[in-house]
C-alpha cells in the first residue's frame, strides 16, 4: 500500500513486491538468481534456490552492510532490531528462533526455514551463516545452529544446554519416555 500497489496478489513471483525482493537477494548474495530455482514455501511465499554460501555470505551483508547502498544499510538495521525487539513475531512460541533471540538479545538474528535450513546474522562479529541439514530435519539444524553460535563465542555451554532442552535435542518415544539426543558432533562442539 505504501508503494501505492494492489495487495492482492502480492505472493505472487511476478508481483512488484516480491520482484523488489529478488532484486535484494541478488544484491545482498552477489548472485543473479533470475534462473534459480522458484517454489512456493508453507506460508504460500516464493521461495528462490540461493546456494548455500551465498545465503551465508548474504547474512554476512546483513551483519556488517557497510559498502552498500544507505537506504539499504538502514533497512537492515531496522529489520535486525526488529527482529531482536520482538522475536515471537519472527516465528512464535516455543520456536528455535524465538528461544534463541529472546536468550541472546541483540546478538544474533536467526531465522529457521523448511527442511532443515537455518541462518543466522552475527552483527558483533560480522558473520553470517546459512546450514541445510541433507536429510531435511529441522531438529539437526537446531542443534548445529546452537554449536555454531557458541562456537563463535556468542555464549557459553551452559547456555547452550538450556536452549537445547528446551528445543528439539531430546528424543521421545510413543509413550512420551526420552529415549535418546540429537547432539552437535565432537568436532562442532570443541
Amino acid at each position: 500500500m505504501h508503494k501505492g500497489e494492489k495487495t492482492k496478489g502480492y505472493i505472487r513471483l511476478d508481483h512488484p513486491v516480491q520482484q523488489r525482493i529478488l532484486g535484494i537477494l541478488e544484491q545482498l548474495s552477489e548472485t543473479d538468481l533470475q534462473n534459480a530455482p522458484k517454489g512456493i514455501d508453507g506460508c504460500g511465499i516464493p521461495v528462490i534456490g540461493i546456494p548455500l554460501e551465498r545465503l551465508a555470505f548474504a547474512m554476512a551483508r546483513m551483519a556488517r552492510p557497510a559498502g552498500l547502498p544507505k537506504s539499504r544499510i538502514a533497512a537492515i538495521a531496522r529489520i535486525r532490531k526488529a527482529m531482536s525487539a520482538e522475536p515471537f513475531m519472527v516465528a512464535g512460541t516455543g520456536r528455535p528462533c524465538t528461544r534463541i533471540m529472546q536468550k541472546l538479545g541483540d546478538q544474533v538474528q536467526v531465522k529457521m526455514g523448511a527442511e532443515g535450513v537455518f541462518i543466522a546474522i552475527l552483527p558483533s562479529k560480522g558473520i553470517g551463516i546459512a546450514l541445510k541439514m541433507a536429510d531435511g530435519a529441522n531438529r539437526a539444524a537446531e542443534i548445529a545452529m546452537l554449536a555454531l553460535l557458541r562456537r563463535a563465542g556468542l555464549y557459553d555451554k551452559a547456555v547452550e544446554q538450556e536452549l537445547a532442552k528446551a528445543g528439539s535435542g531430546t528424543i521421545l518415544n510413543v509413550a512420551g519416555r526420552e529415549v535418546g539426543a540429537i547432539r552437535a558432533s565432537a568436532e562442532m562442539a570443541a
